[in-house]
């Protein structure tokens, strides 16, 4: 794994992945060290460290010298972000797309790093309009998707794609 950590100076992909590692490390084992989060990252101890000494400059981890790494207020908050949004990408596969639990984990795990604010925003509010889905929530999903396509005409390339699902489906 490439190690460009040292130049982060704000909450990337790789930066909150760490984050979430240092989060699921305290959960599981209510203590977080820095042997255990190369483990989880699969990168080396030294990597580890200098992500570590990052993380806290960005002022989202705690840690003293051979000591536990805690997550600071601001840490905590995001990861708890990242983990409640992880979970609505999982459950949005699994319970409106059907794909299995599994497959669903892994993909939630991949996508939940590279949203933008404005992305998950929009991913909440659509996930809340659809896993709950009655009669009543059609007019607000339709609501939705008028403000999401700002009034903007679909392309015919767009209605190819929907004509060649067919095709797709045979060939898998």
């Amino acid at each position: 794994m490439k190690n460009d950590f040292k130049h982060e100076t704000k909450l990337t992909p790789t930066v909150m992945s760490y984050i979430s590692a240092i989060y699921s490390l305290i959960e599981k084992e209510g203590v977080a060290r820095i042997s255990d989060i190369a483990k989880v990252k699969g990168v080396s101890y030294a990597s580890a460290t200098n992500a570590v000494k990052k993380l806290a400059e960005l002022g989202v981890v705690e840690h003293k010298r051979y000591g536990f790494v805690k997550l600071t207020l601001r840490g905590l908050k995001i990861a708890q972000m990242l983990k409640s949004g992880e979970s609505r990408i999982k459950y949005f596969f699994i319970y409106v797309v059907g794909i299995p639990e599994k497959k669903a984990e892994q993909i939630a795990s991949l996508m939940v790093y590279d949203l933008d604010a404005d992305t998950r925003r929009k991913l909440r509010k659509f996930y809340s309009i659809l896993i709950d889905f009655t009669k009543e929530k059609a007019e607000e999903l339709e609501k939705f998707i008028k403000e999401q396509r700002m009034n903007m005409e679909i392309p015919e390339e767009v209605y190819k794609l929907k004509e060649k699902i067919k095709e797709d489906e045979v060939d898998e």
